[in-house]
């Protein structure tokens, strides 16, 4: 928080005009025990500190200048789960596809605490992601196969749903969370803090799924949640109509005896986000078909 001291680890040396940073700490002990392991490093059979730091560590306050507060542990894809109730397809209407019923829980200490239930009205593929934003959790959901919704986990109140326009059927959801990114290693106040430090902040998402009657495999697009406070889902196909190789991967909120206090899980492997000088980027796994003779690419529709 803006306004806190943390305290810096620094390198010294003689002849040498700038000292060099080794992290940030919240506590001063903890400052000194680095800087104490750094003393007894050892490189290639020789003393490290002592050959680029012979002047030895320094301990130096530092002054937080953001408000900005890394988030808690566990990440919300933790800290929720839900169990579905399969619905098969009536038997007078075989032709039609089962539905489920899912119902959304909390997970502690304590166990797991019922918060919130909907309908989804087809199969649940992994149609389900919560995320964090200014201090709220919510969660992506999809109720109607071809509409992407926002559920209030604090209220279980739907805030925002997209319209049924161009029939693009949601199959799975990724809001990339600030542990995603960022290991919690560089902390506020460090001089390696910088303003990419403090992304992703739970305004961009994604979507994996595809257009009505094109299930041949699924395309990823950009969902931009910034003004869900307002009921506004805006998702959009920029990054074209990208085949993407969903596999490797099991969300943690389908595993109902996972512990509260679980390592944290990964993202998903085949969307991964960075940010560098304020530039944002993805990087998206997706699949492609080749004659094997010819080279020539296939494509996915044929």
């Amino acid at each position: 928080m803006r306004g806190d001291i943390v305290f810096g680890v620094y390198g010294t040396h003689e002849g040498r005009s700038q000292d060099s940073c080794f992290g940030a700490f919240r506590t001063r002990v903890a400052a000194e025990a680095h800087a104490q392991q750094l003393v007894a490093r050892t490189m290639h059979g020789e003393n490290w500190a002592q050959r680029y730091h012979n002047r030895g560590f320094v301990i130096r306050e530092l002054l937080v200048d953001t408000d900005f507060e890394i988030p808690s542990l566990p990440k919300p894809r933790d800290k929720w789960a839900v169990e579905l109730v399969a619905k098969p397809a009536p038997s007078d209407a075989p032709e039609t596809w089962p539905t489920v019923d899912v119902k959304v829980f909390r997970r502690d200490a304590q166990g797991l605490t019922p918060v919130a239930a909907y309908h989804r009205n087809h199969t649940m593929f992994v149609t389900f992601e919560p995320f964090r934003q200014r201090g709220r959790d919510f969660a992506l959901i999809s109720r109607n196969y071809v509409t992407t919704a926002v559920l209030d986990l604090a209220t279980g109140e739907i805030v925002a749903e997209e319209p049924i326009e161009d029939g693009f059927c949601p199959a799975g959801f990724y809001v990339p969370d600030w542990w995603d990114v960022n290991d919690g290693t560089v902390i506020p106040g460090s001089e390696y803090w910088s303003a990419d430090n403090e992304w992703p902040c739970g305004d961009v998402g994604f979507v994996w799924g595809c257009h009505w009657g094109d299930d041949t495999s699924w395309k990823v697009q950009h969902l931009d949640l910034s003004r869900i406070s307002e009921g506004i889902i805006m998702r959009t196909e920029r990054y074209g109509y990208v085949p993407i190789a969903v596999h490797g991967w099991t969300p943690p909120w389908l595993d109902l005896e996972r512990a509260h206090d679980a390592p944290r899980s990964p993202p998903p492997p085949f969307l991964r986000v960075a940010r560098h000088a304020c530039v944002a980027e993805v990087s998206i796994v997706t699949t492609a078909r080749f004659n094997l003779d010819s080279g020539v690419r296939v494509s996915n529709d044929d």
